[in-house]
């Protein structure tokens, strides 16, 4: 893999890091308001739940009270009506008829007084009994709720640790790659350094070189230059010599 490939390789892991990074933000924060939310509507349902035995407990002490006084003034009434019926014999016999269906229509409105409270207190133990089986319901729904509250909660712990667990390989992944790319790019910068100490030293001694070449090339210029004047002056003398010798020769 050349370093383009391992720097396109680097820049994906990244952004797939970012992006995990991203959506484990957004599931945690949806975690903590699904927390809150079941932590209020438990809290809620706990106040309700409380309230509703309180009420029903009063109700029913109430109900029992009005029962119990239902139930004396029922045996005082029987107690009443039989010390009427053991009543004296010298009495007139028709007052006493007239007394007797007295008491005795009394004591059926009282025995229907009777019948009807006890009615209303069948009816509201009834009534009792349906707010308890409604609240018994309720707990079970939310027992249910909450047990489904939790089993989503843990299930979506879980799913967070194996995302953290994830981004923490991806990261040290990551962190490895970048480790092993900055001593690669150390050991060719170090190595690049050192060619580049050798090219200096190369180019230090062609300078020198060329600098003694420009030395020797001016000291044959000056050879050459002084040559060419040697010559130059054989030449006039050879030509005096030629002189001369026509001279001499004419002579």
């Amino acid at each position: 893999m050349n370093p383009s490939e391992r720097e396109e390789a680097l820049a994906r892991r990244e952004a797939s890091a970012e992006k995990l990074l991203a959506k484990l933000e957004k599931d945690r924060a949806a975690l903590e308001a699904d927390i809150s939310a079941s932590a209020a509507a438990s809290k809620a349902a706990s106040a309700i739940s409380r309230a509703l035995e309180v009420d029903a407990a009063k109700r029913l002490k109430a109900l029992e009270s009005e029962c119990a006084q239902w139930e004396d003034k029922l045996a005082r009434l029987k107690a009443e009506g039989e010390k009427t019926a053991a009543g004296p014999q010298g009495a007139d016999p028709a007052k006493r008829d007239v007394a007797g269906e007295d008491e005795a229509a009394a004591l059926e409105d009282a025995r229907a007084a009777i019948a009807s409270d006890r009615a209303a207190l069948g009816e509201a133990q009834a009534k009792i009994a349906n707010d308890r089986a409604a609240l018994d319901a309720d707990r079970a729904a939310f027992a249910r709720e909450s047990a489904e509250v939790q089993a989503k909660l843990k299930a979506e712990a879980k799913a967070l640790a194996d995302l953290r667990a994830k981004l923490a390989a991806i990261r040290t992944e990551i962190e490895s790659g970048v480790k092993a790319r900055e001593a690669e790019v150390h050991r060719k910068d170090v190595a690049l350094e050192a060619e580049r100490a050798k090219l200096q030293a190369r180019a230090e001694s062609l300078a020198q070189a060329e600098a003694q070449l420009s030395e020797q090339g001016a000291k044959m210029e000056s050879q050459l230059a002084a040559l060419a004047a040697k010559e130059v002056l054989f030449e006039e003398r050879h030509r005096q010599l030629q002189e001369n010798m026509k001279h001499f020769v004419k002579a």
